[in-house]
């Protein structure tokens, strides 16, 4: 797989599987809002499948990729390239939930962008605390008046209409292929053996399914 044959349905796929969206808040006190804010797009896979993550990255054209002994990370967090995801994204939508994360992520994209006020700032927490796992202790200790914005509104539209490639790149990252042996209650009769696929998903994407 390299930059000449992996699809664009399959990276948002893989993504709607993998892929996190998140606003990185850091304390700074040489900034203005004493705060550093980065926006960041990772995707974090096994060593094993290095290859799958340098083959996005080199579609996509951007973001960097940092292995340790276990486990490799592509991850875009730089202003001038965040916009070559979001041109992915809007072109190529995301079809489970994940969506609205990515909806907050755009929009607090470009409260960064437009260079970060306070008000921006605020603007930031209350965004974030509605994005992926929500704030963590410190944000939480340290804005504790802020109230979460409502996540996007989200209706799944259907996979029929959309390229093949998106149900191979997300089961390239949730399905499961195994072999069961059923053991028999009657230890006479041979068990039974039989091949199972599978795709395992929280409750809020049945739909998907």
């Amino acid at each position: 797989m390299n930059k000449q044959n992996i699809e664009p349905w399959f990276i948002t796929g893989f993504t709607d599987a993998y892929g996190c969206f998140s606003i990185q808040i850091q304390p700074n006190a040489k900034l203005k809002t004493k705060w550093r804010v980065r926006p960041v797009f990772s995707i974090t896979l096994h060593i094993k499948d290095a290859f799958l993550l340098e083959a996005i990255k080199n579609s996509l054209g951007v973001g960097n990729i940092s292995k340790s002994s276990k486990t490799v990370i592509f991850a875009v967090d730089s202003i001038k390239e965040i916009p070559v995801n979001l041109n992915h994204f809007d072109n190529y939508p995301l079809l489970t939930q994940k969506l609205s994360d990515y909806l907050i992520f755009k929009e607090c994209f470009k409260i960064i962008k437009d260079h970060l006020s306070e008000k921006g700032l605020l603007e930031l927490i209350s965004l974030k605390s509605s994005l992926n796992l929500g704030l963590p202790a410190n944000l939480k200790l340290a804005f504790p008046n802020v109230i979460a914005k409502d996540r996007p509104q989200y209706k799944f539209k259907g996979i029929s209409n959309r390229n093949p490639f998106w149900i191979s790149g997300f089961v390239s990252g949730e399905g499961s292929f195994h072999i069961v042996v059923r053991k028999p209650e009657n230890k006479s009769i041979t068990g039974e053996v039989f091949a199972r696929f599978s795709i395992h998903l929280h409750v809020r994407d049945i739909a998907v399914l």
